[in-house]
């Protein structure tokens, strides 16, 4: 257990060091966004389109890992709505976003971190194939819902458009151009070679530091109950329905599926808050990301403490 928490605790201090030097004005709160560009523009969609080029498209494209990974999250996030429309009688676009947060995780950032220090480039294949799985299924899921629900027209037609932005989102576009540098067995010069590798190594250093920035100017108060179910449904519940689902369906490679587990145990994607913004959250989302942020430090290890009981984490562990 102590190796485990050795393990994760370099990344909550780069969690904290952003946070304390924003706090201290070291680094301006303004930057954060200039730098959260830099890495979901360049720095991640250059480190995922090298961990897809670099290896068979067989082996980067798994089903089986989006199969297993897309049913836990989607009937988690079936639950939560229901939980939070039928029972609590919550709008319907605030049970939308207890859906979205209870299954969007910090992949990108945190569980790239956490599982690539157990798993290698395996990681950044997950983190590709997670986020598939975030931007073409739940999102659209979600925000349909909340229109259906509402009594909206035109959710369809929404959805399709939704659909098409998201296919030239950066972070898309470098995982089917790897996908097809693999294809075609296609070898990069060196020098681009080296300079999408340099550039794709800051993605997690940088992602960490401006996590921890963002949670200067976030509070905490009010809404405790709604904060407590999307916490609850993201920290343990997202975890459990994935292994379930890895449990239920055929088996495939035992690595992959224990980074699902791992990457459904990561805190909320700061894309939640984001969004809760443009949909009129705010009030939950961000909050709710502070409070599953600062509890993942505890649930991050419970769950690898788990697999490592399970063993289904590297001997050396």
């Amino acid at each position: 257990m102590f190796q485990l928490f050795l393990l994760t605790l370099p990344i909550f201090m780069l969690i904290a060091i952003g946070y304390f030097a924003v706090r201290a004005g070291w680094v301006s709160e303004s930057a954060l966004p200039s730098l959260g560009s830099y890495v979901i523009k360049l720095a991640l969609p250059a480190l995922l389109f090298q961990s897809m080029a670099s290896r068979p498209v067989e082996e980067s494209l798994n089903l089986d890992y989006i199969r297993a990974y897309a049913l836990g999250s989607v009937v988690l996030l079936l639950a939560a709505f229901t939980l939070s429309a039928k029972l609590r009688k919550a709008s319907c676009w605030e049970s939308a976003f207890q859906g979205l947060g209870a299954t969007l995780g910090n992949s990108a950032f945190i569980g790239l971190a956490v599982a690539g220090e157990l798993f290698g480039s395996a990681a950044a294949v997950a983190v590709a194939l997670t986020m598939l799985v975030d931007l073409l299924i739940l999102i659209p899921l979600g925000l349909v819902l909340a229109e259906l629900c509402s009594g909206q027209g035109g959710a369809g037609k929404r959805a399709l458009e939704l659909f098409k932005r998201t296919l030239t989102n950066p972070l898309v576009l470098a995982i089917l151009a790897g996908l097809l540098v693999a294809g075609l067995e296609v070898r990069l010069p060196d020098a681009l070679d080296q300079a999408v590798g340099m550039l794709g190594r800051s993605a997690a250093a940088v992602a960490l530091f401006v996590i921890g920035g963002s949670l200067v100017s976030s509070s905490v108060k009010g809404r405790m109950a709604d904060i407590g179910q999307m916490t609850v449904f993201k920290l343990l519940l997202h975890p459990a329905a994935v292994a379930l689902a890895v449990w239920v369906l055929p088996g495939f490679d035992p690595a992959m599926q224990t980074i699902a587990i791992l990457m459904a145990a990561m805190p909320m994607a700061s894309v939640i808050s984001l969004l809760g913004e443009r949909y009129g959250q705010a009030a939950l989302c961000a909050p709710a990301l502070v409070v599953a942020t600062g509890l993942s430090f505890i649930t991050v290890n419970l769950v690898l403490w788990l697999l490592g009981l399970a063993g289904r984490l590297p001997m050396s562990l």
